[in-house]
Order: C-alpha cells, then sequence, then structure tokens
C-alpha cells in the first residue's frame, strides 16, 4: 500500500516537473537569441571581429609564424621563431 501511493506521489511530481519546466527553459533560450534583420539585396554583411590565423614558412631549417588578418589582408606583427 505505502509502496503504491509513493509511485503514485512520484509520477505525480514528474508529470508536475514536465509541465512547468519546458516553459522556463523555453524563456530563457529565447531570450538568449537576438532578434533577427532582413538584408536586402545588394548589401554585404562583415564580420564584427577580425578573421586571422599563423602563416608558417621554414627558413634554414627553421621554422617562423606570422599572424595574418585575412579580413583585412594585412600582416600582424613580425615573424616569430618557433623552433
Amino acid at each position: 500500500m505505502i509502496k503504491r501511493n509513493v509511485i503514485k506521489l512520484f509520477g505525480l511530481f514528474c508529470g508536475l516537473t514536465m509541465l512547468f519546466c519546458p516553459a522556463s527553459v523555453m524563456k530563457t533560450q529565447a531570450a538568449d537569441i537576438p532578434p533577427m534583420t532582413k538584408v536586402t539585396e545588394g548589401e554585404t554583411i562583415e564580420p564584427r571581429q577580425p578573421v586571422t590565423g599563423w602563416i608558417y614558412k621554414q627558413e634554414n631549417g627553421k621554422t617562423y609564424r606570422r599572424l595574418y588578418n585575412y579580413s583585412t589582408g594585412e600582416w600582424i606583427g613580425e615573424w616569430i621563431l618557433v623552433g
């Protein structure tokens, strides 16, 4: 008898949890998503943060690297000896 009551209580708890939790999760996720804007034809979208990457070269058996900004097409800094 006690076992049945425990199972019923657990089932009621799970049912209530399923009713109330998804709504709070949906509100949190919707608040984190920025609104979408339409882009008309002819407009371009540019990244806000520059896209950079390391370029490697070998010279006289030594490896060097230098940071390159792909967004602007410019080098950042000087060649650095890696090893």
